[in-house]
């Protein structure tokens, strides 16, 4: 494994355990503390209490986005590790692809919720974006790398 290929699978994998990490945030502060965070105002997370309904509600549609984008940073993570793993030109250029589409589909998701929830996971979409950025370098090289290429040509 190369230099890019490491950084490439480690950006992914830290991507993806910093949004579980800040899902975790996110489902403690609307469960445990029985109010659910919007983002940040004037240097302070915006907050409010849940009661009742309201908390069934928030807690089924944290759920639900919780599930809907920590899955896409396990695509992504698991994407680039099968880039560097295949053999195949095509393989690689399918997983870097997959890799590709769910750092823009979580940009997607997070740019037009950053003054709320989105505001949690732009330092995961960032890594996400970068591994994506990397991976390029990692697909170029592994194409231009004939050791690589012997799958191929048996």
């Amino acid at each position: 494994m190369d230099r890019y290929s490491r950084i490439e699978l480690g950006t992914a994998l830290s991507a993806a355990a910093l949004a579980a990490v800040a899902g975790l945030y996110l489902v403690i502060t609307t469960i445990v503390q029985h109010e659910t965070c919007y983002g940040i105002s004037n240097a302070r997370i915006v907050c409010h209490p849940l009661e009742g309904q309201d908390a069934a509600q928030a807690a089924a549609r944290i759920a639900v986005t919780l599930s809907i984008v920590l899955v896409l940073y396990a695509g992504g993570a698991l994407a680039a590790r099968w880039q560097i793993r295949t053999r195949q030109k095509d393989a690689r250029l399918t997983a870097y692809m997959a890799l590709v589409t769910c750092a823009l589909t979580v940009l997607g998701l997070t740019l037009p919720a950053i003054s709320g929830v989105g505001f949690f996971f732009l330092p995961s979409t960032l890594l996400l974006l970068a591994a994506a950025g990397v991976g390029l370098f990692t697909l170029l090289q592994a194409n231009r790398d004939p050791a690589r290429n012997d799958a191929e040509t048996e």
